[in-house]
């Protein structure tokens, strides 16, 4: 066990050596060699099975072979290896909103793989979840989630469904939380993205849901992309982190948005 948490790379790092030197690991056997959270590791093993360097299976991860090609690099597999502490601590607030028995959409970012980690981790009795990225449904296992994955086109790159199909198949649901996130948000323009079917995805999960959620990790606040998804007034709740300027912080909640700051403790990994 080492004395003390390592720096991320490190710590995965050294996960990678003891994976291909025994062949595998479960995640409780490396998050108590690592002295971490199954989150953390969990978001860990995520990162080095989407570079092909393990593989991923139920509880753990196994060596590859060494003739097995290394995957290309996807904006997605980039996305996930950002603010992975700013998002774990977004994640674990909004798993305070998901209720037993529910119905809840979570998109294809990977502030909302976060939160598909700690409902891996800590599952409610009973929920649908719905999504519209193959990377959280194929990454949930817990018996009691029941996995609803729409139709659609699938980008391969962004490990995004989008499109018509998506669109139309969301509008029919009956969704208790929608959570959804953007490449950025001002008051001014809302939350964006540069990708007009995945705005029309959003605004359709967001339609049919009782309750939508904004998660964003502070480095979005500032950024306007291309198009606008919808206002952040419009959110019945904005979750971030603390590493946003508490002046910013002000502005939105004096524009009417509420606003939850997700305070991330000394280490995210120990919670």
């Amino acid at each position: 066990m080492t004395e003390g948490p390592l720096p991320p790379v490190l710590r995965r790092a050294k996960i990678l050596e003891r994976v291909s030197r025994d062949g595998g690991a479960s995640l409780a056997e490396l998050a108590s060699e690592h002295a971490v959270s199954p989150v953390t590791v969990h978001r860990d093993l995520e990162l080095l099975s989407g570079e092909g360097l393990i593989e991923r299976v139920r509880g753990g991860a196994r060596s590859v072979p060494e003739t097995r090609p290394r995957q290309i690099e996807t904006a997605w597999n980039a996305r996930v290896r950002e603010a992975g502490r700013e998002k774990d601590a977004i994640a674990l607030r909004a798993r305070e909103l998901v209720e037993d028995g529910s119905t809840i959409f979570v998109d294809a970012s990977s502030t909302g793989l976060a939160l598909a980690h700690v409902l891996e981790l800590r599952p409610p009795t009973e929920l649908t979840l719905v999504t519209n990225s193959p990377a959280i449904a194929l990454g949930l296992t817990a018996d009691s989630i029941h996995v609803i994955v729409p139709p659609g086109e699938l980008n391969q790159h962004m490990r995004v469904l989008t499109g018509r199909w998506t669109v139309d198949f969301l509008e029919e649901l009956n969704i208790a939380v929608a959570f959804i996130s953007a490449a950025g948000v001002t008051l001014e323009h809302g939350l964006t993205t540069s990708r007009s079917a995945l705005a029309d995805t959003l605004n359709a999960a967001a339609a049919a849901a009782a309750k939508t959620v904004g998660l964003l990790d502070s480095s979005k606040f500032g950024r306007a992309s291309l198009l606008s998804i919808r206002p952040a007034t419009a959110l019945d709740l904005l979750i971030t982190d603390d590493g946003v300027d508490p002046i910013t912080a002000d502005e939105y909640r004096r524009a009417g948005v509420k606003l939850l700051i997700a305070e991330r403790p000394a280490l995210v990994e120990e919670l």
